[in-house]
């Protein structure tokens, strides 16, 4: 299987999960190739991808509704799976309801009928939450599953 992790970051966090998505495929004999959005290599012959952003100033960066709104064409054809970093989850219930609405559905409309399943990580201030590591892997090992399952 091949996967393409594309992602944009503002300070650094979301680019640590892109590598533990990366990690946890790898563990799985993916062959992974990790870009920032602005350097996405073009290629489109990737089995999955995984897109991911941070929430800042409450939505996702604009780098990255622009890319999935830009490719959405070629998109259409790919397994497509989401993620959101952000912090709303420490609110619990109302906050993952928030998330789901506010922030998933902001990534998710660019996307219509693409998704693939799509993923909501805690993110951190100061402090890395090396415990979100472990969400990941479940995350990646579920993806891995429905994949295999569809084959």
């Amino acid at each position: 299987m091949r996967v393409c992790i594309i992602y944009d970051t503002k300070r650094r966090s979301t680019e640590l999960f892109a590598k533990w998505i990366k990690e946890a495929f790898e563990e799985n004999s993916a062959v992974v190739d990790v870009f920032k959005v602005n350097e996405f290599n073009g290629d489109f012959s990737y089995d999955l991808f995984v897109v991911g952003s941070p929430i800042y100033y409450e939505k996702p960066l604009k780098s990255i509704t622009d890319f999935l709104q830009k490719y959405s064409d070629k998109l259409s054809t790919k397994k497509l799976a989401l993620f959101i970093v952000c912090m709303a989850q420490i609110f619990g219930k109302a906050g993952r309801a928030y998330i789901e609405k506010q922030y998933l559905k902001a990534l998710e409309s660019k996307v219509e009928n693409l998704m693939f399943k799509s993923a909501v990580f805690k993110g951190w201030i100061r402090k890395e939450n090396s415990k979100e590591k472990k969400e990941v892997f479940k995350w990646v090992n579920s993806l891995i599953e429905k994949l295999e399952g569809e084959v």
